[in-house]
């Protein structure tokens, strides 16, 4: 008898421990899943964003909508180039210390599904954005 008592408390304790886990995952999302969801809370309600691993990259890619408005920013390099880079984390961000000290974060603005890597903005680690 003494020794179901045991294995009960050693599987409670096993479930209780994997519950833990569960929660703390739940708590604690990936990269990936942690800047999809601070982008998308950032960007204008028609924009979409997609984050994938690219290599060393966590990339973002940005369509702006409607199209009219991203082939606007095409034709305005400079305005691309500060809207992109207004999406990166802040140096301070949570994101940024779930990367190890050679992985980067990406921003890819595209059009219909196309992206050009010649348009991929690169976010600063420390500093002002869009610096």
């Amino acid at each position: 008898m003494p020794r179901n008592i045991g294995l009960g408390i050693v599987a409670a304790l096993a479930i209780l421990a994997a519950a833990q886990a569960h929660a703390a995952k739940a708590e604690n999302p990936g990269a990936r899943e942690l800047l999809q969801r601070e982008l998308a809370a950032k960007v204008p309600k028609p924009w979409q964003v997609h984050v994938a691993w690219r290599e060393a990259t966590l990339l973002a890619f940005v369509t702006p909508y409607p199209y009219q408005d991203a082939f606007n920013l095409w034709f305005r390099p400079e305005d691309l180039r500060t809207e992109m880079l207004a999406l990166c984390p802040a140096s301070g961000d949570p994101i940024w210390a779930q990367l190890s000290p050679e992985q980067n974060i990406g921003v890819e603005p595209t059009v219909g599904g196309k992206g050009s890597e010649s348009l991929r903005f690169i976010c600063p680690r420390e500093g002002k954005q869009g610096s």
